[in-house]
């Protein structure tokens, strides 16, 4: 056997051996952190992220399928989650935006971004006007989660956030909802 082909196959054994490395987790959550991850009062007809995954939620990677799922379930469970498509990945991946907060607010979203883009341009409002607006407008908060497709973390953090928000029952967060609006990327 010449030695470039022994040296193809060497590398070839060696990317295939590596490859397979890369797949298994290098450690677990639970040698990780000493408290337990999502941990609170959640409403139980909300699918916790296990559910979705062949493991425990933060013990590994999701998949960009179970992530997609958990999303897709979500927005049929939980009346304070909107899911807008907006794109697609170079892979054909949906991109979505994820609007998180009370029910109320999320009925009222156009209005919300009527007067938000209202703000936006000091010619055609009066500072009091302005200032009337900002009291009665919901804070919004903008997320982006893995802007780049190889940042896996990202994803996985956005997983168990958008459970935390709309499972949640703790007051804490059911007051946070009223007065904000989570845009999740």
């Amino acid at each position: 056997m010449n030695k470039s082909l022994q040296l193809t196959l060497a590398l070839t054994l060696t990317i295939a051996v590596s490859s397979e490395t890369l797949k298994q987790p290098t450690s677990y959550s639970g040698n990780l952190y000493k408290e337990m991850i999502l941990d609170g009062n959640y409403n139980e007809l909300i699918s916790h992220p296990n559910e979705f995954l062949d493991f425990k939620y933060g013990e590994r990677v999701a998949s960009t399928d179970q992530i997609e799922k958990a999303i897709s379930t979500y927005k049929n469970q939980s009346d304070k989650i909107i899911v807008k498509k907006y794109g697609e990945t170079h892979e054909g991946r949906p991109l979505h935006a994820l609007f998180i907060s009370s029910p109320e607010n999320l009925a009222n979203l156009d209005n919300i971004k009527k007067n938000v883009t209202k703000l936006s341009d000091a010619r055609y409002i009066n500072d009091k006007e302005a200032a009337k607006l900002i009291e009665s407008l919901p804070a919004i908060a903008w997320m982006a989660y893995s802007i780049h497709g190889n940042e896996t973390s990202g994803a996985d953090a956005a997983l168990g956030l958008i459970y935390h928000l709309i499972a949640s029952t703790d007051p804490e967060i059911l007051t946070l909802l009223d007065k904000m609006v989570i845009i999740i990327d």
